[in-house]
Order: C-alpha cells, then structure tokens, then sequence
C-alpha cells in the first residue's frame, strides 16, 4: 500500500498525518461518514500508532511520498519525526520517498546524517516532451497538435524545460498557430504555409516563458496597435499606459524643456507661456534615459487621472512595454547605470492612449 502526499497542499502537520492514514487504509469519506478522515491524527503518537495499525493489519510494505518535500526543510519536527519512522514503528515495513528538485540546503545536517539514498533523475527529452503534451490535444485537432508539438519543443527545448510552463505556452501558442485556418486563409493541409505564418507565434512564445501576458504575435500586435478606436487597443495596465505617453514624449520633446513642459502644471496641460517657450521637438524620435522616463512619467501622473495613487512597479512595467516592443534598448546590456531606451509605439496607439487617460497629447506636440 501506498499514500502520495502533496507537502505544499498539506501545510500542516495534522492535515499530513490524516491524508497519510485515510490513503493508507484505503477510507473513502462520504456523506455516511461524514466526510471525515480515517481517523483524527493531532500528535506524532497517533500517527505512529496508525501506521502501526496498517503494519499489523494489511501485512506488506507501506510506502509514504512526499511530494514537494523542499518545503519539509522549515517544519523540521515533521521531517525528524519521517525519518525515524522504522525505529517508531518497531518495523522495516515503512518506505519513506522523498520528491524534490534539490537537496535540502545541509541536508546532511538538517537529517541528522539519516542514511538517505539519493536517486537523480535527468530532464525530459523532446521525444519524452512530445508525448507528454500530446496528451493535451484539442479535440478536433489531434492531427495539426501532432504536427505542431515538434516544431514547439524544438525552439523551446534549450530555454525552458518545465513541464508545467511549456503545457500552458503549448497551449497558447497553438491557439496562435491556427488562427490563420481558423479564419480561412491558410488550408489545414498546407503545412508549408501553416509554417511560414505561425513561425512568429513560436519565437513570441519562447520569449514569453513565466510571462503572464496575452498570447500575440507580430500581426496581432499591429493590428492592435493601430486600432485606436477601442481606447488604447493594447490590454495595458493603467501605470504602463503612462509609461508609455512619457516615453513618447520623452523620445520627441528636447530634455532642456522637461521643466518648462512637465513642471508645476494644472489639469495635464502646460501653461500657455512656457508652452510657447516649449515647442521645440524633434522631427524623430530620440534614446532617452531611464531616469529621465520615469521623473516624467511622475510628472504626467500627478496632475492626471489617477494623481496620488500608488503605481505599479515602474520597472515591471518598463520590462512589459519592452517585451511588446513598444519600447527598445538604446544602450548597451553592458551599460546598467545609465540605460537607455527608445519609444517604438506608433502614434495612433499613443494617441488612442492618452484619449482613454483623458490625456492632452497635442499640446505638447503641436508647434
């Protein structure tokens, strides 16, 4: 007999003990029952006293797996209590199994020295890979998923290898990758042209591992971006849509003018006098500090809708609009004390952001 326990699921001692000797002696709670436990299981004794039970009744060897068992390290009398186990239970017949990504930090001295086995298991290969997520085929698209899971463990295998990430941009990217057939242009059966259209979906996907954004690709992302009328067309958080009206002015207004354009104004405007002393931008866009980004950006805020509210990390932000290329790096990766950045975004996109933030773009563009 067997009971998988999930250490992160089971936070407490008790909630361990109980999961542990409900699987144990295979009870099923129910509405008869209660819905309750084997057994209540507060103490380490009535814990030992039912594996013992088990032991005595059952015959055979019980094993116990910990899953997650990184988290063991900070309960450190559940841990001890684990591995003296064969001795509490006066019997070899208790397995005990540990999962983890690692070692515990000193696991030599957080155990005691107990006389662990320690059995490594390398990564999934992209054979491995392939048929782990060919279980998660789409109905009805079993076929284009087979396709489609070699080409994505291929650009995703060297940069991300866990399981869980690449289920979820599997997920997204193939949603991508068949939007073309889905809206007709693109026969199913054509896989050169299916290749050609999503290889794009694919490179956004490996530069989205552990990002939470909506899956776009190039063509969506323009699409988007010129498509003023729904109020900003991009699904940006409030303090990014800041960001990126000063980074727009940043990259278009002359750095000698910050203080007579962004200093001391009412309702988001300039005054009329330091406006007129203020029209001086520059026909393209400019690199501009990050510093200088980020004082403007305070700036625009706090005479805007919004004003005195807490932001959002700005460099979170920074590293989203950089993600979507509405930004870029001017400086070097080298350079990390005086970053520098350019503004990429078209100016229907800005312009369709500052209507949403009842923002006047115009003033300090017009001269």
């Amino acid at each position: 007999r067997h009971a998988i326990l999930d250490c992160v699921t089971c936070s407490t001692a008790r909630s361990l003990f109980e999961s542990a000797l409900t699987q144990l002696h295979r009870h099923v709670p129910s509405a008869s029952n209660g819905y309750t436990g084997w057994a209540p299981c507060d103490s380490a004794p009535a814990f030992v006293a039912g594996l013992q039970q088990a032991v005595s009744e059952y015959g055979g060897r019980l094993v116990l797996v910990f899953d997650n068992a990184a988290g063991l390290a900070e309960r450190k009398e559940v841990l001890t209590l684990l591995l003296s186990l064969h001795t509490l239970c006066g019997s070899a017949a208790v397995s005990i199994v540990f999962v983890a990504e690692a070692l515990w930090p000193e696991a030599h001295e957080l155990t005691a020295f107990a006389p662990l086995a320690t059995v490594r298991f390398g990564g999934y290969s992209k054979a491995q890979l392939e048929a782990i997520l060919a279980v998660d085929a789409p109905k009805g698209c079993e076929a284009a998923w087979r396709d489609f899971l070699p080409l994505f463990v291929s650009y995703s295998y060297e940069i991300c290898r866990d399981l869980h990430e690449l289920r979820y941009l599997c997920r997204g990217a193939f949603g991508e990758w068949m939007r073309p057939v889905h809206d007709g242009l693109i026969d199913a059966g054509d896989k050169g042209a299916l290749l050609r259209a999503g290889k794009v979906c694919l490179q956004e996907a490996r530069k989205r591992v552990y990002a939470r954004e909506a899956p776009l690709t190039r063509k969506a992302e323009a699409a988007r971006a010129v498509d003023g009328a729904d109020g900003g067309g991009l699904a940006l958080p409030t303090s990014a849509k800041w960001l990126l009206l000063s980074a727009y002015l940043a990259s278009r207004c002359r750095p000698g003018m910050d203080s007579a354009l962004f200093a001391s104004r009412q309702k988001g405007a300039p005054s009329s006098r330091r406006a007129k002393r203020a029209r001086a931008t520059y026909d393209e866009p400019h690199a501009f500090t990050m510093q200088r980004l980020l004082a403007i950006c305070a700036a625009l805020r706090h005479a805007g809708v919004g004003g005195g509210q807490p932001m959002a990390p700005e460099l979170t932000q920074v590293a989203s609009l950089l993600r979507l290329r509405l930004l870029h790096r001017a400086s070097r990766a080298e350079e990390l004390d005086a970053v520098r950045l350019s503004c990429a975004a078209p100016l229907e996109l800005v312009d369709a952001t500052a209507r949403e933030l009842q923002f006047d773009l115009e003033v300090y563009l017009a001269g």
